[in-house]
């Protein structure tokens, strides 16, 4: 009931709840208990007392059909597609599905919610049901791991042109694995490596992405953060949308990254770049590193101008921060 009760008021105006129950034909209360429950986890409910209750304008569940109905045949049929109510980790669940699989199968894992959500370095990526994009695309290659470098650069680009073509053109990249919205963290990505590093492996290539969420749903967040639903202007809420756009231009990025190699994504990277040309900061554990961040290189590297010249920076466990940042 619930995914065809936000359908019926995914048109952004107010509904109100007797005429909802009389749609589906359950009570009023019933209405109000289930929209109560996705309350109650942070969801985007408006209530007006003599109007009814309303949502965001294409605030809906995912549905694997409305996904794929939005692909060409050829790139939804490309990737076996799994969709779960709740899971600990979409990162998790595919690699999983790849093991029982037993072989190299590209496949994509989305969630509503997730129990144990991860980013990088350790952190938990909060997971409230039914409000972001929690998605893992397991995509094979032939060449090693050596020769993925850059990757999770690409996996930027992808996405931030989706969210460019879907209303949001403020979108910046951060070096080397997140994307910023008004100097916010909107989305991340998480890049893991499985199979023979050295010839035929593949990449776990997760995202997730802020659309939904208001400010009391993501209080457990330790920096700043944003969403969509947070943006300025008016773009796109579908997340089935989002995610068709997502799956088929990274698909053609990847196509284009076996051909090409990393160098040609290279322009695209640094005309997104937040902090290309600003004095920043490299933190590893312990050591701080400073200078100029003069962009990437051929590798996907960030290229740091010292007081003892350029440094090369590879991505793994380190964090960047712009040294003007309040």
């Amino acid at each position: 009931m619930l995914s065809t009760l936000l359908s019926m008021m995914s048109d952004g105006q107010f509904h109100s709840g007797e005429k909802l129950g009389e749609s589906l034909g359950v009570s009023r209360a019933a209405v109000w208990k289930a929209l109560s429950r996705l309350e109650k986890e942070g969801f985007p409910i408006q209530r007006v007392r003599g109007k009814g209750y309303r949502i965001p304008k294409g605030a809906v569940l995912f549905d694997l059909d409305a996904i794929q109905q939005h692909l060409p045949t050829d790139i939804a049929t490309y990737w076996q597609w799994h969709l779960y109510p709740s899971i600990d980790s979409t990162n998790a669940e595919a690699q999983r599905l790849m093991a029982s699989a037993g072989g190299h199968q590209p496949l994509v894992c989305i969630a509503e919610q997730q129990s144990a959500g991860r980013g990088r370095r350790g952190r938990t990526w909060v997971s409230p049901y039914g409000q972001n994009i929690y998605m893992t695309l397991i995509e094979p290659f032939s060449n090693g791991a050596q020769g993925l470098e850059g990757l999770s650069l690409i996996v930027g680009i992808v996405l931030a042109d989706t969210l460019e073509s879907c209303g949001y053109p403020q979108v910046r990249l951060k070096w080397p694995n997140d994307l910023l919205l008004e100097n916010r963290k909107l989305a991340g990505i998480l890049i893991e490596i499985a199979g023979d590093l050295t010839s035929d492996c593949v990449a776990v290539i997760g995202v997730g992405i802020n659309v939904l969420m208001r400010a009391e749903a993501g209080a457990q967040i330790d920096q700043a953060w944003t969403s969509l639903l947070q943006a300025p202007g008016q773009g796109e809420l579908d997340r089935n949308k989002l995610v068709a756009t997502f799956a088929q231009k990274l698909l053609l990025a990847m196509r284009e990254f076996r051909r090409s190699g990393f160098q040609i994504f290279i322009p695209e990277w640094e005309k997104r770049d937040a902090w290309l040309g600003q004095s920043v900061s490299v933190v590893s554990g312990a050591n701080v590193l400073k200078g100029v961040h003069r962009g990437i290189s051929e590798r996907g590297a960030l290229r740091l101008q010292t007081a003892e010249g350029e440094m090369l920076v590879s991505g793994g466990e380190v964090s960047l921060r712009v040294n003007n940042a309040p």
